[in-house]
This record gives structure tokens, C-alpha cells and sequence, in this order.
């Protein structure tokens, strides 16, 4: 069935207080808009509109790079005026072409794709005019409360500051994913009236309209995690500190060993080997790729584009960003490695920087195979040093270095006899 996703995207998310649009902000390295267009496209959903406000430009410069592969587009909402509005706009410029449609919020980005699933096998098999993903919490004050009717259907929602006595005690929530058949959204959601207090057109109004109309109205149980909303920085680090988890415990039961999972953290887009060890306090970003039976850190930073190879050792206080990393190499402890190349079985010195900066550009410093490199010692790039090459202990290296060869760069050490001082003489 061909289904059209629908993201509410033009929130101005003012309490995350942010020059940057709120959708943009990264979880475990990927941002809340991308993870829910993931989400989407591993449902099989390759049609896909995303409803931005003053934020469009910013959400067309991200989206762009994926059109390529998806039928992805943007629908401009302005004025602001509530959720059944945002989607109003997505119809008004012809963007919702599937039988079915889709909407979910752009700052819920851990709804997984099994979730969307269900709901679209439950929405093909059913007979009804829409699904709604809802989740029953310990406490659900704030949240929408689903109302039933004696058939187990929803019937309305209602909201907090709307809700009966016995209507707040009602723990299942609803999770704003929906899922409507589009003939029926395009009919009904032109029958939402402006709310007199929020001056806004509500999309959960449309449940009680369709209900009121003979039309079914389902609930889909989604996992409470995977509803939470992000509105401020807070909520940002409790649902990244949620996926984080995740990503480890993914890891971990394919063969890597996170030694602390309260202190390692991992991008979602990072690749690692079977039997490679992740020690505490290290942090890897991505994209990156760490081959197998590597130890990391302790206190490592591994940050995006770089490669590392099969049993290699990046110890702590050790930085490699950009960089590639040949097996069995060793870069053990205190160094900065920036877009540089390090062939098989190198062993890094403590101290190394690859000085890779020259003020307007970045370049890169090339280290052959089976080099050795002693402690202290500065790569000025660009710069080559050759395989089987010998770097000696605190040289600053300028010059390329064939291979096979000794490569000292440092003053000769002078040694004086000191001079007798005077009897007597006041220190």
C-alpha cells in the first residue's frame, strides 16, 4: 500500500533555546528530522513530505542530499497555526499522493520502524478510517488522554487542560503518530475548527469528527520511549543518553565489549569489529569504521571519516579524527592524529601530533608501513615518511622521509660543567 509520511517540521522550538532549527539537533550523531525520515524509509515509505515554517531553508539545505533516492519534498506553513494546519499545507500543494498518510512530528525521533509497520499491516487488514499509535504511562499528566467507546475504538482525544476528573485518570496517552486513509484526512480535516482559547487547528480534533461520522478509529500500542518528545536540551540529553543505550547493547551482542556502558558513547553511524574492546570515558563519532579485535581508550576520542583497522590499539588521550589506521597499528597514548594515513603495523610514540593545520587549509601527513615513531614527536604537514622508517624521539618533522631511513629533527644536547659559586655566596 502506498503510504505518504507526513513530518511536522516548522515548530520554532523556542525552549531549546538555539540559533539552530530544532529538528537539526543530533542524536547519537544524527538529527532528529534524519532519524525520522530513517524511521520512514526503513517502513518501505520513499514518499515523503516535510512541513517547515520559517526554519525552510535550513530544512531544504538538509533534505536536499537525500532527494536523490527518496521522493522527498518540503511544504511551506505560514502562519503557524497548529498541527491540522501543518498538514493542510502539505495537501495544499499536492504533496499527500498515497492511499494512506502518515504523520508523525519531526522532534520524535526515536519511534522505530517496526512501529510504522504495524500500524500500516494493521491499517491494510482493518476496515477503518485511521490508526493511532498510543502508549499507556505511570503518569499521564500533560499528555492526551485516549478515549475509548464501548468497542474498544478511540472515540476522542481529549487534552489536559479539557479533560474530566475521570478522564485524567486514563493512563494511555496518545503518542501523536497517525495513520488515516487520505481521501477520508482530506475530507474531514477541512471540518477542524479554529480552538477559541490557542486561536489553533487541532489534527486530534479530526478523531472525535470521524467518529462522530460512523468511521472506526484504531490504537496501535508503541513503546513509550519511542513517543518522547523533544522540546528542550534536557529532553535532548535524556533521549540520547535512551539511544545510546541502544546502540550499546546492540554492540555488545554482536561481538564487541563495552567495558562501561554509563561512560562510552557511541554515534549510531559507527561500524565496529567483532572482539574489539570499547575502555570507559571514550567517546566515537561518526561516520567511522573500527575493524575488529582493536582496543579503544580508555579516554579515546575517535571523531568522524575515520577508518581503523583490524587489532589496532588507540589508547588514552588519544585523538584521531579523519584518518585511516592500518591493522595492527599502535597509536597508544597522548597523540593527535588529523587527516593522516598510517599504513600497517605503525607504532605511534606518546606525544605525536600530526600538526595538519597551516591556517587556511587542512593536509595531510602519510606514514608507511611498519614505521616507528618515537615519543614527542610533530608531523608539520604535508609530509611523507616512508615504510620501515625510524622517527627519532622529539624531532619536528618538515620533510618527507624515504623509506628505510633514520630521521632525527631536533637540536644535539650540550652538556656544560657547571660553575663553582663562592663560599659564602647568597642563593
Amino acid at each position: 500500500m502506498k503510504t505518504t509520511a507526513v513530518i511536522l517540521a516548522a515548530g520554532k522550538g523556542t525552549r531549546m533555546k538555539s540559533d539552530e532549527t530544532k529538528v537539526l539537533h543530533k542524536v547519537c550523531g544524527v538529527p532528529m528530522l534524519g532519524r525520522v525520515i530513517d524511521a520512514c524509509v526503513k517502513a518501505n515509505i520513499r514518499d515523503i513530505v516535510v512541513v517547515a515554517g520559517a526554519n525552510i531553508k535550513e530544512l531544504k539545505a538538509y533534505i536536499g542530499p537525500l532527494s536523490g533516492r527518496l521522493k522527498i519534498r518540503t511544504a511551506l506553513q505560514k502562519p503557524q497555526l497548529g498541527t491540522a494546519h501543518a498538514v493542510s499545507a502539505a495537501l495544499k500543494t499536492g504533496g499527500i499522493t498515497g492511499r494512506a498518510a502518515l504523520i508523525l512530528s519531526g522532534d520524535v525521533p526515536l519511534v522505530e520502524p517496526a512501529a510504522i509497520r504495524r500500524m500500516i499491516n494493521r491499517f491494510t487488514k482493518e476496515r477503518c478510517g485511521g490508526i493511532i499509535g498510543t502508549s499507556r504511562v505511570e503518569n499521564s499528566y500533560g499528555y492526551g488522554r485516549i478515549v475509548r467507546d464501548s468497542s474498544g475504538n478511540i472515540r476522542r482525544i481529549v487534552e489536559e487542560k479539557d479533560a474530566l476528573p475521570k478522564e485524567k485518570r486514563i493512563s494511555e496517552i496518545n503518542g501523536g503518530i497517525y495513520l488515516f486513509d487520505s481521501g477520508l484526512l482530506k475530507r474531514f480535516i477541512k471540518k477542524i475548527k479554529r480552538n477559541p482559547l490557542k486561536k489553533e487547528f487541532y489534527l486530534t480534533d479530526i478523531v472525535s469528527i470521524m467518529a462522530d461520522n460512523g468511521l472506526i478509529i484504531k490504537a496501535e500500542t508503541v513503546a513509550a520511549e519511542e513517543l518522547a518528545g523533544i522540546n528542550d536540551r534536557v529532553q535532548l540529553m535524556q533521549a540520547s543518553k535512551n539511544r545510546n543505550k541502544k546502540v550499546l547493547e546492540k554492540l555488545a551482542k554482536n561481538g564487541i565489549t563495552i567495558v562501561d556502558f554509563d561512560t562510552v558513547f557511541i554515534d549510531e553511524n559507527v561500524r565496529i569489529g567483532r572482539d574489539t574492546v570499547i575502555e570507559p570515558f571514550t567517546v566515537i563519532k561518526g561516520p567511522s569504521r573500527i575493524g575488529g579485535k582493536c582496543v579503544i581508550g580508555p579516554h579515546a576520542h575517535i571523531r568522524p571519516g575515520t577508518i581503523i583497522g583490524h587489532n589496532c590499539k588507540i589508547g588514552n588521550y588519544t585523538e584521531i579524527k579523519n584518518s585511516k589506521i592500518g591493522d595492527g597499528s599502535s597509536v597508544a597514548h597522548l597523540s593527535y592524529i588529523g587527516d593522516a594515513v598510517l599504513g600497517r603495523g605503525v607504532n605511534i610514540g606518546a606525544g605525536t601530533i600530526t600538526a595538519n593545520y597551516d591556517g587556511k587549509k587542512k593536509n595531510r601527513t602519510v606514514i608507511g608501513d611498519r614505521a616507528y615513531v618515537g615519543s614527542n614527536v610533530v608531523f608539520v604537514a604535508p609530509v611523507k615518511a616512508g615504510r620501515g622508517t625510524v622517527i627519532g624521539a622529539g624531532s619536528v618533522i618538515t620533510d618527507n622521509v624515504p623509506d628505510g631511513t633514520l630521521a632525527i629533527a631536533r637540536a644535539r644536547q650540550v652538556v656544560k660543567k657547571r660553575k663553582k659559586k663562592k663560599a659564602g655566596r647568597k642563593r
